[in-house]
């Protein structure tokens, strides 16, 4: 006799709505366990001028 499989996780297959909120919930709860963590690094804040030069791939001469 063979084993049994190891049963999963359960997860929406058919209805389409549902199932895109029980991914969403999924990212939101791991974002924000990770944003609480106590081993995650502070994050260096980015200001608009930092951003906006970050954005220019090159200067014309």
């Amino acid at each position: 006799m063979s084993k049994r499989p190891t049963p999963k996780k359960r997860r929406e297959k058919s209805r389409g709505r549902r199932q895109h909120s029980v991914y969403v919930q999924k990212r939101i709860r791991k974002l924000t366990n990770r944003m609480n963590s106590p081993y995650g690094s502070p994050v260096e804040a980015r200001s608009k001028a930092k951003k906006a030069l970050k954005g220019i791939t090159r200067i014309k001469a």
